[in-house]
């Protein structure tokens, strides 16, 4: 079951990357393609950071010989998250702080600087919720229990084709832009549940 997982996620980030290119191509211009990848390029070292967090407090847990399994997975979640957060809001800010002067040194177009500025404000709303996302199917991979985490993947990735469908209306080739946060603010009423589940009542 967990290669299964690894390969719905490796898959379903695949098809993410590949849906959005798509759409540019189709909408936009070549900035824009280079923009959006630049910016999918930052959230993924901020999420490969947390993963980093995440799996370093769950180690130190020690859950395979663990004498109070119930109690240290506890502590172990809830240290993770509040690291992993930190971690993620702490490098989106900093990075959002400099981003244009590290685009300007790069020697960008106005338009491809303006355009990463924009999608990143609109994209890094969602980097406090990175840390409980990945804390949560790490959690789920203490427990060997894949069958939620599969299937949040997937309904959360048809949640964002769905979301940007209704923005294209309104929005144009920047509905997926806006349907990002979207989709991981609906998600989060069910992390937090999970959250508030683990760390206060039962693990």
């Amino acid at each position: 079951m967990k290669k299964l997982f690894y390969f719905i996620v490796i898959l379903s980030f695949l098809i993410f990357i590949s849906f959005i290119n798509l759409f540019l191509k189709l909408n936009s211009d070549i900035n824009h393609i280079l923009g959006i990848n630049l910016i999918i390029g930052i959230n993924l070292f901020i999420l490969i950071g947390c993963l980093f967090i995440i799996n370093i407090y769950f180690k130190k847990s020690n859950l395979n010989s663990s004498k109070n399994y119930r109690k240290d997975i506890k502590t172990a979640f809830a240290n993770s998250f509040v690291a992993s957060s930190i971690f993620s809001i702490i490098v989106a800010c900093i990075v959002y702080a400099f981003f244009q002067n590290i685009l300007e040194i790069l020697s960008l177009g106005q338009g491809l600087i303006h355009y990463c500025l924009f999608v990143a404000k609109i994209w890094f709303i969602s980097a406090p919720f990175i840390g409980l996302e990945l804390t949560v199917f790490k959690y789920f991979d203490a427990i060997d229990y894949w069958k939620k985490p599969i299937t949040l993947l997937i309904l959360k990735l048809l949640t964002f084709f769905i979301v940007s469908f209704l923005y294209y209306g309104s929005r144009k080739s920047n509905s997926f832009i806006y349907a990002k946060p979207v989709c991981d603010i609906l998600f989060l009423i069910y992390y937090s549940k999970i959250c508030f589940d683990v760390t206060l009542n039962k693990a």
